[in-house]
C-alpha cells in the first residue's frame, strides 16, 4: 500500500467503493441547463513560484478525489431518475501539460454522462508551476471546491513531509451527501402559493440584457455563424487587484457603516449596469435584473464533500432608479436582507423540484430565448482561508509549499448563460481583493469591456472614499 493509499484508508474508507446519489433538482437543473456553447464551467488557477514535484502533486489530487465523490462522478440517465455514479477505479488523474496552454476564459463544454466534472491540470512555467481545476457547477460549487483545494494542497504538503499540523484534514463524511437537496428549518416547507409567486416573480418583471457595444470587433464576430469549430461562445475576462491597505480599510468601513461589502458590490453593478444601459439608448423604464447566488450550509454540512448547495436570489431595478446611490443601497440592502430571512431561495428549490420530475419539459423550458438575468455577482471571498492557517505564510500574506510560493490564486467565474453578458466575480487572497469582469465577446469588445471594470473599480472607490 502506497502513502496515497494509505491516506485514503484513513481519511476517506469509501473511496475503494462504487457509490451512487440521485440528483438533486438544483443539480438536474443545472446538467439540462448545460449546453456546449455555453458550458457551466469555473476554473481556478494556483500559481506557484518556485519547484513542485509533479507525482506527489498526482498523488495529492487522487486523494482529494477520493475525499470527495460527485467530482468524480459521471451522470446515469436512463427511464428512472438521473443518478450520479462515482466508481472506485477508473479516476481521471491530473494530466501534466508541456508547451504552452492558454490562458483564455474559455473553457470546453464537458459532457457529464461520459466524464467527471472535475478536470485537473499541471503544468510548468519560467517560473514555477501552475495547479489549473475547472469544475462543472452541477457537482460543485464555490465552497465545495474550496474544500478540494484544501485536501489537495494539504495532501501535498503531508506526501512531501512539510507539513507539522497534527490534524492536517478536517472530517468529513459522504453521509451527508444523503441530505445535500435537503433543507430544514424555518421556511423549508413552501406553500404552493408561495412557490406559485416566486415563479411568477422569475418570469416577471422581464429583464433586459447588457446592451450590445457596436464596434467592429463586435460587429464581425456577431456576423459570423457559428460553426462546429466555433460553437464555444467567446468570452473576455478584465480584472483589477485592490492592495492589502485597501481592503483593510473597506473592512472597516463595514463595520461602521452598517452595509456589508456584499449588498455595496450588489448595488455598484446596478449602479454600472443602469448607466451602461442608458448610455446605449435602453429606456429609463426597463428592468434589469442581477442575480445573487447564495450559499445554504449551515452548521449540520461542515462535514459535507464537494457538492453544489447553492441557490439564487434575484433582484430586479429600473434601470432610471440605478442612479440615486444611497437610495439604491437602502434598497439593495433591505432587500437582501428581507430575502435571505424568509429564504427566498428555497423557493426555486422548491419549484425545480416539481418540474424537475418532467426533465423533457424542463430541458424545453431552459431553451426557450428568454434572458433570466442582465449579470450575476459571485463573491468568493478567500478560497485559501483555512490553508494559511496551516501552512507557512510570508509577511505578504502568501502560503508557502514546501519551498514553492503561491503568488496567485486565478478564478475564471461565474459562468455566463444565453443572454446573461456578464459576470463579474469577487475574490481575495493574501489580503487582496480582485474584480474579475467576465463578458460575452459578442457583445461588447475588451477596450470596452475595460472601461467598464474601471467604472466598477472607480464606484467602489468612491464609496470608500466618502464613507
Amino acid at each position: 500500500m502506497d502513502a496515497v493509499d494509505q491516506l485514503l484508508a484513513e481519511h476517506a474508507p469509501w473511496a475503494g467503493r462504487d457509490l451512487h446519489w440521485p440528483l438533486t433538482p438544483f443539480e438536474s437543473f443545472l446538467w439540462l441547463e448545460d449546453r456546449p456553447q455555453f458550458p457551466l464551467l469555473f476554473r481556478v488557477d494556483l500559481r506557484f513560484d518556485g519547484r513542485i514535484d509533479p507525482e506527489s502533486m498526482r498523488g495529492a489530487y487522487r486523494f482529494a478525489l477520493g475525499r470527495h465523490p460527485l467530482l468524480r462522478s459521471t451522470i446515469r440517465a436512463g427511464q428512472g431518475a438521473a443518478t450520479w455514479h462515482a466508481a472506485a477505479i477508473g479516476w481521471q488523474e491530473l494530466e501534466l501539460f508541456s508547451g504552452e496552454v492558454s490562458d483564455e476564459p474559455r473553457m470546453e463544454w464537458v459532457d457529464l454522462t461520459q466524464v467527471a466534472g472535475l478536470r485537473g491540470g499541471l503544468r510548468q512555467t519560467d517560473t514555477g508551476w501552475d495547479v489549473r481545476l475547472e469544475f462543472h457547477h452541477a457537482c460543485c460549487d464555490g465552497q465545495g471546491a474550496r474544500m478540494f483545494i484544501q485536501d489537495l494542497v494539504m495532501a501535498y504538503a503531508v506526501l512531501r513531509k512539510c507539513c507539522d499540523h497534527t490534524t492536517p484534514f478536517l472530517p468529513i463524511d459522504i453521509s451527508h451527501l444523503d441530505r445535500r437537496g435537503q433543507f430544514t428549518g424555518p421556511g423549508a416547507v413552501i406553500p404552493h402559493l408561495r412557490r406559485m409567486r416566486s415563479t411568477l416573480r422569475l418570469l416577471t418583471p422581464r429583464p433586459r440584457p447588457a446592451a450590445k457595444f457596436h464596434s467592429a470587433v463586435v460587429s464581425h464576430q456577431l456576423s459570423t455563424p457559428p460553426t462546429a469549430s466555433t460553437a464555444l461562445q467567446p468570452t473576455g475576462l478584465c480584472s483589477y487587484t485592490f492592495q492589502p491597505d485597501v481592503v483593510s480599510q473597506l473592512q472597516d468601513v463595514q463595520q461602521h457603516n452598517g452595509a456589508s461589502f456584499n449588498d455595496v458590490a450588489v448595488a455598484i453593478l446596478f449602479e454600472v449596469l443602469g448607466r451602461w444601459q442608458r448610455d446605449h439608448g435602453a429606456s429609463a423604464r426597463s428592468w434589469i435584473r442581477v442575480t445573487v447566488p447564495v450559499d445554504l450550509r449551515s452548521r449540520e454540512d461542515e462535514r459535507l464533500p464537494a457538492a453544489n448547495r447553492y441557490t439564487y436570489l434575484f433582484l430586479n431595478r429600473r434601470v432610471g432608479a440605478c442612479g440615486e446611490w444611497s437610495g439604491l443601497l437602502a434598497g439593495v440592502q433591505a432587500e437582501l436582507q428581507a430575502k435571505r430571512q424568509s429564504r427566498e431561495g428555497l423557493c426555486l428549490l422548491a419549484t425545480l423540484g416539481i418540474i424537475s420530475r418532467w426533465p423533457r419539459l424542463f430541458r424545453w423550458i431552459l431553451r426557450l430565448p428568454l434572458c433570466l438575468s442582465t449579470a450575476v455577482l459571485t463573491n468568493l471571498s478567500d478560497p485559501t482561508r483555512r490553508l494559511r492557517k496551516r501552512l507557512p505564510v510570508d509577511a505578504d500574506g502568501f502560503f508557502w509549499l514546501d519551498g514553492a510560493r503561491c503568488y496567485d490564486v486565478r478564478i475564471v467565474t461565474p459562468p455566463l448563460r444565453p443572454q446573461t453578458h456578464w459576470g463579474l466575480g469577487l475574490v481575495e487572497y493574501a489580503g487582496r481583493m480582485t474584480v474579475l469582469f467576465r463578458y460575452d465577446a459578442t457583445t461588447i469588445d475588451a477596450e470596452a469591456a475595460e472601461r467598464v471594470t474601471a467604472d466598477y473599480v472607480a464606484a467602489l472607490s468612491q464609496w470608500l472614499k466618502s464613507s
